[in-house]
């Protein structure tokens, strides 16, 4: 949908003190600019329509570093002016020009067409400024061909130009996610032409992974893009803001091109899309320690309990009172809070319940710590501890169990902070193994709780029959 924004200009333009008539301006701008764009801070400078001082200055963070756009408002909108003024910018800090006026036709304009592109330079006209669509919660392929617009277009763009890169993108988007070249094809050109190159970099390997999502091999991708066996964290972030994806299939092909590291430095929390790549990734990917928190702690509650979050850069899955969270190492998570050791029935029940061999269970009475354990054999069920629960009046508290997954890797259990981990600083464990022991382990499922978790860590395909040591060397 179209929003004017010439009008809005004239109105500001029209007041009778030359400041407030800047300011007004400057203040459409900038307005129409976080409608579009709100991850953008915008500052604002003392002048106007100067040759090198910005009118505005608008910075965003991309992945793991700062970007910036230098914004420059030209009372004039001739094209031989514009040119002139593009010509004088520095090619790197890409700048966004906007005319108060609408851009006319003829040799001049196609002119300045050249030099735009040349520079690296966005002119973008009242009607482009007013085409580009208002943020949504729901990123569609619309939305990030609007947001390539606004951080690295190039050109001249008015509201024929915005619309139709829109309409290509969005097209050559969906395009690649079925597989069809020519749509693709298309919208990767306009693509180069009319973004600068980091940005087409970034939208190309987006829509290369969707290609490959489709099933067809990157070597039949109708442009030249690198080959890379992984997504970075601005085509990652894309992908996971976009559209949901419900084919399975899909995220199973994508599943190789992404890891955890770059998934955490996305900036993503909680989005549908993050929830089907968590369902492919949940049986492939390894961790090394699961630490479970009360919800209290949890931040993301998005779309309800049960789901996969980004909470403080770590991953995490978000039940209905706690937060589970996964690490490749233990300092990559906060210290753990002190929680009461349960009875040794309760751990019995459970790891009965849900036929997890204990080999190990140290308990603790008043300021006595007993422990039993057979190395290889499970002891949940030995005649023996029921007498020492006797003994004891059972009031024993267990604070420690050596527990073994499914694959028959051995997890120990700390009950008085919750978390868990297998022998070894380097082993690492599959997240459905991990998180699967641990949360039976540690918490009261019901019946309905333990249903919906088992769905969660099914991910439809067999379960890795080993586990993994790091290399001791890895950075």
């Amino acid at each position: 949908m179209v929003t004017p924004v010439a009008p809005e200009i004239d109105s500001a333009l029209d007041h009778p003190d030359p400041r407030q008539a800047v300011e007004r301006v400057k203040d459409v701008v900038q307005r129409r600019l976080l409608a579009v764009y709100p991850n953008a801070h915008i500052v604002r400078t003392d002048f106007f329509n100067h040759t090198y001082v910005p009118d505005l200055l608008m910075t965003w963070a991309s992945g793991s570093r700062k970007a910036e756009r230098r914004v420059y408002l030209r009372a004039s909108s001739d094209p031989s002016l514009l040119a002139s003024d593009v010509q004088l910018f520095e090619r790197e800090q890409q700048p966004l020009v906007v005319p108060l006026g609408q851009v006319t036709s003829g040799p001049s304009r196609n002119r300045l067409e050249r030099v735009a592109e040349e520079h690296h330079t966005l002119v973008l006209d009242p009607s482009g400024l007013g085409a580009l669509p208002a943020h949504t919660a729901t990123r569609t392929a619309t939305a990030l061909a609007s947001d390539a617009i606004v951080e690295g277009g190039r050109g001249i763009m008015g509201e024929r130009q915005v619309e139709q890169f829109l309409e290509a993108v969005g097209s050559g988007v969906e395009a690649a996610r079925e597989g069809r070249a020519d749509p693709t094809r298309f919208a990767l050109s306009e693509v180069s032409r009319r973004t600068v190159p980091n940005v087409s970099r970034r939208m190309s390997t987006f829509m290369a992974a969707m290609w490959q999502g489709s099933g067809r091999s990157l070597s039949e991708f109708p442009a030249s893009v690198p080959l890379q066996s992984a997504l970075d964290e601005t085509s990652l972030s894309l992908l996971l803001s976009s559209q949901e994806i419900t084919d399975e299939g899909f995220w199973r092909r994508i599943r190789p091109l992404v890891d955890v590291k770059t998934l955490l430095r996305t900036g993503i929390m909680d989005t549908p899309n993050l929830q089907r790549l968590m369902r492919s990734a949940v049986q492939a990917w390894k961790g090394h320690v699961c630490m479970v928190a009360e919800r209290a702690e949890a931040g993301p509650r998005v779309g309800g309990v049960w789901r996969w979050v980004i909470d403080h850069g770590q991953l995490g899955l978000l039940g209905p009172d706690f937060v589970a969270f996964v690490a490749s190492s233990r300092k990559d998570l906060d210290f753990p809070e002190e929680y009461s050791a349960p009875l040794l029935a309760e751990v019995r029940e459970r790891a009965s319940r849900f036929a997890i061999p204990l080999t190990s269970i140290r308990m603790l009475m008043t300021n006595r710590s007993i422990g039993y354990d057979a190395p290889d054999e499970d002891v949940t069920h030995d005649p023996q501890l029921d007498g020492i629960s006797a003994a004891l009046g059972r009031e024993e508290g267990v604070v420690e169990a050596l527990a073994l997954t499914s694959t028959r890797t051995a997890l120990r259990c700390s009950f008085l902070s919750r978390t868990a981990s297998p022998p070894g600083a380097r082993a690492l464990v599959p997240y459905a193994e991990l998180l699967g022991t641990t949360l039976r382990l540690f918490l009261p499922l019901s019946s309905e709780d333990a249903e919906k978790l088992a769905h969660l860590l099914d991910a439809g395909e067999p379960t890795p029959a080993e586990w993994l040591q790091a290399d001791l060397f890895e950075e």
